[in-house]
């Protein structure tokens, strides 16, 4: 096993509690990065909000590194060229807004560079995740979205009680149709039926012909367990939730105390084993 790609979330995982990506983690994987290692940030947010991280380690606006967004709903090089889209439709978005209502929590959407929001003033986390991620908010209506209009993904944005009952509220019809991932205690969110940062690893992985076991992945919310399992060396941070623990092959330390760099530190600058 030699490490030749790592995929790495980002809140809570890559940046620390301040939001901030640290000295000693840019080092590190600008390190890895000389030694030809892969690293791709595999993030629900759109480009533009992994964007900086890229220009921070010296990859950005490249043909041969590669950004995982919208939970593996597009695979893209750092340069912006599209390798993988899988949208939810309009419909979708339709039907997703009338459950929301009828369960009692806020919406919007997501496209490749905008956040749709249904309601005429955008709820607090819709504008939270607007600062987060650098994308701009729109006001459009649902009767006025158009089929050609591109939709990454679907979330529920509300107080983290709304948020953990409508889980257990969501009927099987949403299931059948989607990919339901939590990324925080905030947001739940609906991607397209078979897709998740894991399956997004795998097909990176294939078209850049790295085994899945020379993948590392890292992160600390549901919707990196995907991925965690797929990968040869699963890992999640110390302040992951309990799942994700529960699946990684080795906790490293907290994204307060340089986590990621702990990893890559460890098993791919080091090369260090998995004890069997």
């Amino acid at each position: 096993m030699t490490i030749k790609l790592v995929a790495i979330d980002v809140d809570a995982t890559l940046l620390n509690s301040r939001n901030e990506l640290t000295k000693h983690t840019i080092d590190v994987l600008e390190e890895a990065i000389k030694q030809g290692v892969k690293p791709v940030i595999t993030s629900g947010r759109p480009l533009p909000g992994t964007e900086p991280y890229y220009a921070k380690l010296g990859i950005a606006g490249r043909d041969d590194q590669y950004a995982i967004n919208y939970n593996g709903a597009t695979i893209r090089t750092t340069s912006g060229k599209m390798i993988a889209q899988t949208p939810v439709s309009i419909q979708d978005y339709r039907d997703i807004y009338k459950l929301a209502g009828e369960i009692g929590v806020k919406v919007h959407a997501e496209t490749a560079d905008y956040i749709y929001t249904p309601y005429l003033s955008a709820p607090k986390y819709t504008k939270y995740e607007s600062k987060l991620t650098n994308c701009q908010v729109r006001h459009v209506r649902m009767q006025d979205l158009k089929e050609s209009d591109v939709l990454a993904k679907i979330m529920f944005i509300d107080e983290p009680e709304i948020i953990e009952r409508v889980k257990k509220e969501l009927p099987q019809w949403v299931y059948d149709r989607f990919t339901v991932v939590p990324s925080s205690p905030i947001f739940l969110e609906f991607i397209h039926k078979g897709i998740s940062k894991g399956s997004a690893v795998k097909t990176l992985a294939e078209k850049l012909n790295i085994d899945i076991s020379d993948v590392m992945a890292i992160g600390d919310q549901g919707n990196d367990i995907s991925m965690i399992e797929a990968a040869g060396v699963g890992v999640a941070m110390a302040n992951a939730i309990d799942e994700a623990k529960e699946k990684a092959q080795f906790i490293t330390k907290s994204n307060d105390e340089d986590g990621v760099a702990f990893a890559i530190e460890k098993f791919v600058l080091n090369q260090e084993q998995l004890e069997k």
